[in-house]
């Protein structure tokens, strides 16, 4: 008499066979829950430092987005600010032609002066304007209000560059009251638009239309001053709007294949996981079957 037994060697290759199928049923049902398909460095060392380099230089590209928008915020605001100045240095001239009539002489011009008294301290204001707590044109002394109440300047002129991308050189996100409000020049200057505006007043007050000429033309060169830094300020932002774009560009692109090497592709594992169900299925049989004996087991 013989005895026919199972080949231990078989079961356990069944064994072996089953747990690796169990160990990839367990990953896909986790890749198919999360979404993720490296949810830890061990499940795919290459794709796990693809995706932590795809990471930092994301990470990289968002803060630079930040700093350009905070760049633009500041540019955008100061460009508001010498808009308005424009604008009160026109009526300024307009007040300066009128003045220089005759019929305006006397009660007229003293109306004028009037205006323009309240035209200045409005200037005062835009000189003065403030973001986030920061005081546009005092230079780098932020905390500090750009021009005391007679228009001297209180700052300096310090520049303030914020970086807004890795293969950019910074960008100056500040113009000085001195540039803005003087025209480079110094206190009381020629060029200096609120003692220009207060000589226009005294002008007007006292009925004196040579000092209204000359202030009318002091304005004039002034306005093309401001102009040119509405410009300048113009084109720092449209600047800033073209590395904006192309840092969230490839941002997107980034996060693409950081998508590809990270994510879950759904139809595929959900097919694995399908066949290794099958697979765990067919493998419990077997082992079943050959773990079950009966009586002609033991017959030769």
């Amino acid at each position: 008499m013989t005895f026919r037994t199972s080949s231990t060697t078989q079961q356990r290759q069944n064994l072996m066979d089953l747990q690796a199928t169990q160990e990839r049923l367990a990953l896909n049902q986790t890749r198919i829950a999360s979404g993720k398909r490296v949810t830890q460095p061990g499940d795919d060392p290459v794709a796990a430092a693809l995706i932590l380099d795809f990471g930092t230089s994301i990470d990289s590209n968002t803060q630079y987005l930040k700093q350009v928008d905070s760049a633009t915020s500041f540019l955008q605001s100061a460009e508001d600010a010498v808009g308005t100045t424009i604008n009160d240095t026109t009526r300024l001239q307009e007040l300066a032609q009128q003045g220089l009539s005759s019929t305006n002489a006397g009660s007229g011009r003293a109306a004028m002066a009037a205006e323009v008294g309240t035209i200045r301290a409005n200037l005062l204001a835009m000189g003065n304007t403030q973001v986030q707590g920061k005081y546009l044109f005092a230079g780098t002394n932020t905390t500090t209000p750009a021009f005391d109440a007679a228009g001297a300047y209180q700052g300096n002129n310090g520049v303030i560059n914020l970086a807004v991308s890795a293969g950019a050189a910074p960008v100056a996100t500040n113009v000085t009251g001195r540039q803005v409000f003087q025209g480079g020049g110094a206190d009381g200057s020629a060029t200096d638009i609120f003692q220009v505006t207060s000589d226009l007043q005294a002008a007007l007050t006292a009925n004196d239309s040579v000092g209204i000429q000359q202030a009318a033309t002091r304005l004039q060169t002034i306005q093309d001053n401001l102009n040119q830094v509405q410009a300048d300020l113009g084109g720092r932002q449209a600047g800033l709007a073209d590395i904006k774009s192309t840092l969230a560009s490839f941002t997107t692109t980034l996060q693409g294949l950081q998508s590809t090497q990270q994510d879950t592709d759904y139809a595929q594992a959900i097919t694995q996981y399908s066949s290794d169900q099958t697979i765990q299925s067919a493998t419990l049989s077997a082992m079943a079957k050959n773990n079950k004996t009966s009586l002609f087991d033991y017959l030769a």
